[in-house]
């Protein structure tokens, strides 16, 4: 047994991989087991790269990761060997490190993002990647699983849900430390390079597996050399990479003899596919130095090999902190010297992005690539677009096109009359079908279907249908590698990788065909909530939307025409409106009426009304006499639901709406007196002859702060008929109050109703192409009943 007081302790290779093992289980990072154990940063991470540490504090770690220390540490007389042998490799590899930081650097310092003028420093915007380790298109999960959170008919419609991660994450470097030898796959645009160059950096500057020395290969690169000089050998491209770095041939050689390299192969899936067949021959010829740490990148569709002892991880989609962080680094690092305007635009994007109007954006961010293109976007204006459409066509671009462009990759076309036009055609197709049907995950069987049935139109094609069946699976697997537009959910189900991409498509598929016929079938949806997106996006688009707006009214106005309930609701909306003095829209005057109803008949807290009037008219004030309305229609809350006294209601109806416009704070005999405000002497008077007929109500009630009890009985004997009077009061001098007795049918419809026309409204917003006078023509008639709607018709007004 060892003392506490004699030296110190190191971990084995195993023992390492076990402690790694432990720490996912808790969920913590190494930071973390730092704290809790009160021990430095520095220590930990020596601890986990298997450098010695004091037997107090290796023993306080593993006892912290419930751990045996004996079965962790390596034997005391390998952790004291100080041979000269030993301590000669360890000086090669030190030395070796720090000839190597250069290439390193320069190889993987940088970063060139699309559309961003200069190289980027990689510490400057690195985020950490996480990873996830079974892949998803292994787990084999019911359909019904996937879209237990996504199912609109269910009334959920949690459009993140589509690619939601249903296992934990485990931080990249870990994964790394753990299994020693990972095949990194993932989508187009997911981080893959980044979190390799990251690997290299800490490598190279001994903040990981500082024992080891860092070698970064494009097999890219690799394979074209190889070609070029007709020699595929890998093992001696290595080497020579480490010679540029000025470490002698043998040196090198030696230095992957016995595992003291870190080899990071980047983009397997980017060699041309008449050289991949040898390069993964060569990458099987170099891994058989197993001792070596290594580390392939592959995008997820494209990889169909194997390799010894490699474990296959996915990179995960960036969650919510990861989107923060990146934002923050990204327009720090734009903005260059002038950092606090980066920070406080970095701010900005995030609040933004947060906002519900912007959840289809949000959806685009979790994928790096597509978040560099909305941060690039917003750095623009300080905002996001009006028009989404383009946001989204860009994406798609960058992700048919421009991606593997930038970096010099041409891939192989499997199918050459699949032209980068009519892979675009054949993504409209698939998704517009799909979509209307409310399919958002497909069987393999059925996308590959839909494929075939694409093909088949072409005026070249000139195969078989059984052949054409087999070059789908070939075009769906091409699609999913290249572009990763489409995504392996689960084994054999796909999805689109993002809902916007499947809404955008699905858009241009109704502007493509847009009849009056097609027109008339697509507004019937307006009501339904996951066809908002793509509302949104054909009024956007299209070049002449008048037409297609005006059938969305004609609908909304037709479909209310049917409840005789809400037609009578809406024409006392419109007498009311009209009876008032107001500035604001009329519009807004009606909305601000139909909320206060609304709210009545659904039995609704008494919500200001002005909410719902501010969304009709930015710019709406309310008048005396609306305020004068809302007051007192809180009143009939506070009575009707909460059985108040009466008395108290009044004080504060007479000290809010008659003081408001003198801003002052008068007794009551000076708002009763003979110094009226000419302005207001009408409303006041109005005001006195409901004052009048609420007090003769109010006298009939016991006074409820002396003898509670007593007037609980006298409620329950007398409050219904009272509280008839008080409506009749109300309907008299005002024309509020009316009791609707709305049906659950009638409710329902007045729901979708006020919904509808809300969201027309935001069409209208969003429609930079409609005339003026069908903006007017619509905006002057919402809210109104059918008669009065045809009636305007009628006179052409």
């Amino acid at each position: 047994m060892v003392n506490q007081g004699e030296r110190s302790r190191k971990a084995s290779e195993a023992g390492i991989r076990y402690a790694l093992t432990a720490l996912t289980n808790k969920a913590q990072s190494r930071e973390d087991l730092a704290k809790e154990v009160q021990l430095s940063r520095s220590t930990v991470m020596k601890f986990f790269s298997g450098k010695p540490v004091d037997y107090p504090n290796f023993v306080n770690i593993c006892q912290a990761l419930d751990l045996d220390w004996q079965e962790i540490a390596i034997g005391e007389e390998k952790v004291h060997n100080n041979s000269a042998e030993n301590l000669a490799i360890e000086a090669i590899i030190q030395q070796a490190r720090l000839d190597c930081q250069a290439q390193i650097q320069y190889q993987c310092g940088t970063l060139r993002m699309l559309d961003i003028s200069r190289a980027i420093a990689l510490t400057d915007i690195f985020t950490e990647v996480n990873v996830l380790e079974q892949l998803n298109s292994q787990q084999w999960r019911d359909m019904s699983e996937l879209v237990k959170d996504f199912n609109p008919i269910l009334n959920r419609f949690d459009r993140l849900g589509l690619s939601k991660v249903r296992q934990a994450r485990v931080c990249g470097l870990d994964a790394l430390s753990r299994y020693r030898k990972l095949m990194i796959l993932g989508k187009p645009g997911a981080g893959k390079t980044t979190f390799l160059q990251h690997i290299a950096i800490q490598c190279s500057e001994g903040k990981f597996e500082p024992q080891r020395v860092p070698l970064f290969i494009k097999l890219k690169e690799f394979a074209e050399d190889a070609h070029d000089k007709g020699e595929f050998n890998l093992l001696k491209y290595l080497i020579q990479n480490l010679s540029i770095s000025k470490i002698k041939p043998e040196i090198a050689h030696q230095l992957i003899e016995t595992g003291k390299t870190v080899i990071l192969l980047d983009g397997l899936d980017e060699v041309a596919e008449f050289d991949s067949e040898r390069v993964v021959r060569e990458i099987r010829r170099v891994t058989r130095y197993h001792q070596n740490y290594f580390a392939i990148t592959c995008r997820i569709a494209a990889s169909s090999h194997q390799f010894q002892e490699f474990t296959d991880v996915e990179v995960a989609d960036f969650n919510s902190e990861q989107v923060k962080s990146f934002s923050q680094k990204w327009f720090v690092a734009v903005a260059g010297n002038d950092s606090s305007a980066g920070k406080a635009l970095a701010a900005k994007f995030t609040n933004k992005l947060q906002s519900p109007e912007n959840e289809a954006i949000r959806e685009l961010s979790v994928t790096p690539i597509l978040l560099n293109l909305t941060c690039l976007v917003f750095h623009a204006n300080a905002d996001f677009p009006s028009s989404r459409a383009k946001l989204y066509e860009q994406g798609l671009d960058i992700l048919l096109r421009r991606w593997d462009k930038a970096r010099g990759i041409y891939r192989d076309e499997v199918y050459l009359s699949l032209t980068l036009a009519r892979k675009k055609q054949l993504l409209v197709q698939v998704a517009a079908i799909a979509f209307e049907k409310g399919i958002y995950f497909f069987e393999q069987s059925q996308i590959q279907q839909l494929i075939a049935n694409y093909l088949q139109t072409l005026p070249d094609t000139l195969t078989s249908p059984d052949e054409v069946n087999l070059d789908s699976e070939v075009v769906l697997k091409s699609i999913e590698a290249q572009h990763g537009l489409l995504v392996e959910r689960a084994r054999r189900i796909y999805s689109f990788s993002h809902l916007t991409f499947q809404e955008y498509l699905t858009a241009q598929n109704i502007i493509d065909r847009l009849t009056l016929d097609t027109e008339k079938s697509f507004v019937r949806y307006i009501t339904d909530r996951r066809w908002r997106e793509v509302f949104l996006l054909v009024v956007d688009m299209i070049d002449t939307p008048d037409s297609l707006l005006q059938a969305m009214k004609q609908y909304i106005d037709w479909m209310a025409a049917s409840d005789e309930n809400l037609q009578q609701l809406l024409t006392w909306v419109s007498q009311k409106s009209c009876s008032v003095n107001s500035d604001c829209k009329h519009s807004a005057t009606r909305v601000f009426y139909l909320s206060r109803a609304r709210a009545d008949i659904l039995d609704l807290s008494r919500a200001d009304s002005s909410d719902f009037a501010y969304i009709f008219d930015p710019d709406f004030q309310p008048s005396f006499d609306l305020l004068f309305d809302r007051e007192l229609d809180r009143i009939l809350g506070f009575t009707f639901n909460r059985m108040l006294d009466i008395r108290q209601a009044l004080c504060r109806f007479i000290k809010i709406v008659l003081c408001y416009p003198i801003k002052q704070q008068p007794t009551f005999d000076y708002i009763f007196g003979l110094t009226f405000n000419p302005l207001y002497k009408e409303k006041i008077e109005e005001v006195c002859k409901l004052w009048r007929a609420l007090q003769t109500l109010s006298h009939q009630l016991p006074n409820s702060k002396k003898n509670p009890e007593e007037f609980k009985q006298w409620w329950n004997i007398n409050g219904a008929n009272w509280t008839a009077q008080l409506r009749n009061v109300m309907i008299e001098h005002r024309n509020i109050g009316h009791d609707w007795q709305f049906n659950r049918q009638s409710q329902d419809f007045l729901e979708q109703y006020l919904n509808a026309n809300l969201f027309l409204l935001n069409c209208l917003h969003r429609a930079h192409h409609v005339s003026p006078t069908v903006r007017k023509e619509i905006e002057e008639t919402l809210l109104l009943p059918l008669a009065e709607i045809e009636q305007r018709a009628s006179y052409g007004t």
